[in-house]
């Protein structure tokens, strides 16, 4: 009687294969790329503008006050 011999390699056709691994750090991004990819994110987006926009001029203010002091020492010199 010969027996089956199962090798961890072989992982065709079962479950381990077709699951997608997904880091923790990724999920995010993964519901990102799907809101984009599968909803109708051109009709929700008036709803974001809001948020949008002030998290922008959140970053043009940090990123002016992060260079101004370069910027005035550039010019004092």
């Amino acid at each position: 009687m010969q027996a089956e011999i199962t090798f961890s390699e072989n992982t065709v056709g079962t479950k381990v294969v077709d699951v997608p691994k997904i880091f923790r750090p990724m999920e995010p991004i993964q519901g990102f790329r799907q809101f984009i990819g599968k909803d109708g994110w051109y009709k929700r987006f008036p709803e974001y503008e809001k948020c949008i926009s002030r998290f922008s001029w959140m970053i043009i203010i940090a990123a002016a006050i992060y260079l101004a002091p370069i910027c005035i020492n550039i010019f004092i010199r």
